[in-house]
């Protein structure tokens, strides 16, 4: 009985970090300055301000800030930062997260204030995806141009069209005006852009956060934050991003969640639920056999041995098809336990 409630308290706190699982997500510069520039009609008010460092066309718009951005671990322990400024339709009422997420993993779109936008194309998306890479650093102009085309000339030229334009769907999302696109991606100390955290977090921020979280953890605490993270992951990340930059980041990230979910089956008490995380994990890498082998026992020890089968058949077949065959450890455990029938 002791353990259900363990199992129903931790299924109820990754509940509540799939929810609010962007708490985590802001990242913010040391020092943001005390005037977003963002005044508006009505009372003085404490609200999260967003960070507006030094426009791209080289004006200034805000006090200066530093250039550093903070490593993933960093925005974990950063605690937000708070400025008073006049109340104003565009951020509204104080204490509500009122940013836009945008989906990355599983889907291409963003969400914001009741609203879900998608369905552009996929040089902007892979735009999002390069400034969701480079949360803990800085995307350059000639960095985004060689990533994005890299067999054309003067990329450089594209890009400030599709900047302009991403920064635009970016403000309608959210209901901001238009021109506050150098706000919702910043160009930050005359040097690169980033998403202004402040207005934006990004579902592969969240699900990154949540891993960092359950490594520094340990006890309930540490399944919770593996099961959130495992819950987030609803499919490929910038599955419509062709480039082969794109394709490696899916790929880590996929890797991630199989480890996390082999955590979470070493975890697992109830052998039910652990072939579930072990199934789950092996759907994401359909060559995994140490994966295929810890199902094999685990269907094993419940008898189920007709599973043991198809298990082992899956796995020949995924196998094959990338021109392999099972180990001989794989084949030597499927052989004593089809010997035990």
């Amino acid at each position: 009985m002791r353990r259900q409630h363990v199992r129903m308290a931790i299924k109820a706190m990754a509940g509540l970090l799939v929810a609010f699982g962007s708490f985590h997500s802001r990242n913010r510069l040391a020092h943001p300055p005390t005037d977003a520039r963002l005044h508006g009609v009505g009372t003085a008010r404490t609200v999260l301000a967003p960070v507006v460092p030094h426009s791209d066309t080289g004006a200034q718009q805000a006090p200066a800030t530093t250039s550093h951005v903070r490593t993933d671990e960093e925005c974990l322990s950063a605690q937000p930062a708070l400025a008073t400024i006049r109340s104003t339709a565009v951020l509204g009422t104080a204490g509500a997260d009122r940013r836009g997420v945008i989906r990355l993993v599983g889907q291409c779109a963003i969400e914001g204030r009741g609203r879900t936008a998608g369905g552009w194309g996929t040089d902007t998306w892979a735009l999002m995806g390069l400034l969701a890479e480079h949360r803990s650093s800085l995307l350059t102009k000639t960095a985004a141009g060689d990533k994005l085309w890299p067999d054309v000339d003067a990329p450089n030229d594209r890009f400030a069209g599709l900047l302009k334009a991403t920064r635009a769907k970016m403000c309608e999302a959210i209901g901001m005006p238009g021109n506050y696109g150098r706000v919702v991606i910043q160009f930050v100390g005359g040097t690169g852009y980033r998403i202004n955290p402040d207005l934006y977090t990004c579902d592969v921020w969240q699900i990154r956060d949540l891993l960092i979280t359950a490594a520094r953890a340990g006890g309930p605490e540490r399944m919770a934050s593996l099961i959130a993270a495992t819950e987030f992951y609803t499919g490929s990340y910038l599955s419509t991003v062709p480039h082969f930059w794109a394709r490696q980041a899916a790929d880590a990230l996929n890797r991630s969640i199989v480890q996390a979910l082999a955590q979470l089956a070493d975890l697992e008490e109830q052998p039910e639920a652990e072939i579930g995380y072990l199934e789950r994990a092996t759907e994401l890498d359909g060559v995994a056999e140490h994966l295929y082998r810890r199902r094999m026992e685990v269907y094993a020890r419940l008898g189920r041995l007709q599973a043991v089968h198809y298990c082992y058949d899956e796995l020949r077949e995924h196998l094959r098809d990338r021109g392999r065959k099972p180990s001989p450890q794989t084949e030597q455990l499927y052989r004593r336990i089809s010997a035990c029938e």
